[in-house]
Parts: C-alpha cells; structure tokens; sequence
C-alpha cells in the first residue's frame, strides 16, 4: 500500500506530523511497513476554484476519435440542449451529480512513483478544486429537423427568382449548418442527402417542388427524344441542351436523385438510367400533394397515366408519404408524409393516432422505421406507445390514451 487516507485538513490548520500519521496507521490497523517511506498530506486551498474544470465521462467512439486526432465539438445554438459530435456520430450532453465529491490536485503521485526514501518523510498536497457535478454522454439519433427548417427559408425556384422580392430568406453553408445542426458531419451530409438538397453556388438549398416537377418533366421529355429511358442518361448532353433553362447544378443533382443506386460502372462514362420507383413516387406526389382527399380508384389510374411510358406504378413505392383508407366507401388516399413528423417519439405517435385511429404493422412501420436504433426496434416502440388489438383478424395498433 502507498497512498494511505490521511484524512484533509485546512491549510490554515496545523499540517500532519509523523505522529499523526502513526495514529492515524494505528487507527486503520496498519502497519507502517505497509506504506512507502515517503507521505502524502492532502490540505484544502484558501482558494477553491471549483468552477475551473469541467469533468467529462468518456465514451469508447470519443477517446478513439480524440486519439486519432479527429474534431470533437459541442454544437447547438444558445436555446438548445448541447450535443457533442465526433465526425460520424452524436451524443446527448447531459450535466450529472455524484454523491462523491472529486477531489482536483495539481500535483499527486500514485504509488509507483512516490520517491524511494531512507526515511519517513510528508508531502503536502494542495487539493485546488472540489467538484460535485460532471457531464455524461449519452448516444442519440441526429436531430436533423431543424436542418429541414433551415433550408425552408429559402428553397430555389430558379434563376429568375434569385433576388425578388421573395429572395429574402436565409441561405446556408456547409459550415453553417455546423454551426447549428445538432448532428455530426456526416449524419448531416446524409441528411442532405434524404431530404434531397442541392448545393448551388456553394449554398446548400431545397430546390421548390413545383419547380423540380419542371425539371424532371423536361428531362423525360429529353429522354423519350432520345430513348434514354432504356440507354441511360447521358449527363453532359442532357445538360447541354438544357442549359438555357435551368442551371448546370439542378440539372445534375435531379438526374443523380431520380437515378438508379449502384450504376457505378456506367456513371464512371456519365451515364444515369431512371429509378422507376423513384419517378413514380414524384408523380404520386404530384396528384396528392394538394389535392386533400382522393378517390382511390381515380388516383390509381391518373397515377398510371402520369408516369413514363413502361413505367409501372404501385402502392408499396408511396408508403411514409400517403395514407390509404379502406373502410370508407369509395377508398380515399391523402398525403401524409413521414418528412413532416416530428422527432420526438412521444410526440410522433400522438400526431399519427390523431391521423388515423387504428394502424396495421405494415402501414406503421414507414413512419416509424427512422426512430429505431440498433437497441429499439419498431416492435419495441409499438409495445411501449400503442395499445394492440384484433381487427377482423389483423392485429391493429391504437394509442394508448383513453378516450
């Protein structure tokens, strides 16, 4: 044993002497040849800065990205909870109490490294710091909704409107957005991504629907001219004849954003073939987006009407932006999107019961699926939001409320 509790006492008191640490020993039932020659005293300052330090518990992926030299940041603006982000990942900040108090030293030598002495001899150590609180971390999904509402100020509807009089929303970098999204770099980036943003003269912008709808329309148009439905997208020439009416940029981002994943081989000789699930999907939105209510019936076959020649449309390529109802007679479909649910579980569960009553598995999952973790899965977010009941032999998921 090398570093015996010596107890602590005021620096203005009298310091430990040989003797008081030999009754101390006797009082422990210690013998002195259990101890290292060399003593240490711990004694309070005059001056406590106990606000001087801030204690963080670590986590694993933390220390890692520290020790390879990678960015940590808290981030957040001044109304938000503070998260911490590594490069990929994110966490919950959270400040904690410890029934311990944690004693700050600025000098202390753990046992291996208390000198070698021929005699007892004490050390005084000066105690600087007593703290009560630390900050723990806690991992957390992104929360990428405030990125939604960022570039909502200012969504692009073409070169003709840049600078009208609706021109007066913010636009936002890359390094703004840092700034003030709760989410790493990379879960930002693949936030862009989903909501399908566009960097356009180095701004990241969500481009209006009505005009994307414009856009795709002629970029069909071009490639029913040029059977490039079935050959593939030629990029440069696509935006060659295009480019006096839209930009470079806008062009390339909806042909990549409507194109089939995987295409690396063929995207290497700027070739991009048409997702048909993705075209169709645009097309469902376009009927729906304002319409309120629709026959079901009807929109099935305008629906299929709407899209590219050989396309097949169905209704597994619309879940989380449309709800269908059965139990009504004629069936109707709406625009419902899981883009504009909230975060927070809780609340996203009220919204949908207020939505719809009663919801089977299969319609509940779309709009659920991005609260899950690698811990909770859907079932486990059912079981603790819903209540479960038999619906002419379907299981169905209502809230848990009382009505």
């Amino acid at each position: 044993m090398s570093l015996p509790d010596l107890g602590l006492v005021d620096e203005c008191s009298k310091k430990r002497t040989l003797t008081d640490v030999s009754c101390i020993l006797e009082f422990a039932k210690l013998e002195a040849s259990d101890l290292k020659p060399a003593v240490q005293c711990l004694y309070f300052s005059d001056h406590l800065e106990n606000d001087c330090v801030k204690l963080l518990e670590m986590e694993e992926p933390v220390i890692a990205a520290l020790q390879a030299g990678k960015r940590v940041e808290i981030r957040g603006d001044p109304a938000d909870s503070a998260v911490l982000v590594t490069d990929t990942l994110t966490f919950d900040l959270r400040e904690a109490e410890t029934s311990n108090s944690l004693l700050l030293l600025p000098d202390l030598s753990m046992g291996p490294d208390l000198p070698e002495l021929a005699e007892n001899q004490i050390i005084n150590r000066q105690v600087t710091s007593v703290i009560h609180n630390y900050y723990e971390l806690r991992p957390i999904k992104p929360r990428l909704k405030k990125l939604r509402r960022l570039l909502e100020q200012n969504p692009y509807r073409g070169r003709e409107c840049e600078g009208d009089e609706l021109d007066t929303g913010q636009k936002y970098t890359f390094e703004e957005l840092q700034a003030s999204i709760q989410a790493s770099d990379t879960e930002i980036k693949l936030g862009l991504v989903a909501m399908n943003a566009c960097l356009i003269q180095g701004f990241w912008r969500l481009v209006e629907f009505e005009y994307m709808a414009t856009v795709l329309y002629h970029v069909i148009q071009l490639c029913g001219e040029r059977d490039w439905l079935d050959e593939g997208i030629n990029m440069d020439e696509c935006c060659h004849v295009l480019a006096d009416l839209f930009p470079r940029e806008v062009i390339e981002h909806l042909v990549v954003s409507y194109s089939k994943d995987g295409m690396d081989t063929e995207r290497t000789r700027n070739i991009y073939h048409l997702c048909e699930d993705k075209v169709c999907k645009h097309f469902a939105e376009l009927c729906l987006r304002n319409s309120g209510k629709f026959n079901l019936s009807d929109f099935l076959k305008a629906w299929q009407e709407s899209v590219p020649e050989g396309f097949k449309t169905s209704l597994t390529q619309i879940e989380g932006m449309a709800l269908v109802d059965r139990e009504v007679r004629p069936e109707v479909i709406w625009y419902f999107s899981v883009d504009n649910l909230p975060e927070e579980v809780s609340e996203r569960f009220e919204l949908l019961f207020e939505e719809k009553k009663k919801w089977s598995l299969a319609e509940i999952t779309p709009y659920v699926q991005d609260l899950t973790d690698d811990k909770t899965d859907v079932g486990a977010l059912l079981t603790k939001f819903a209540r479960a009941s038999l619906h002419n032999g379907i299981k169905m998921f209502s809230s848990r409320k009382t009505s």
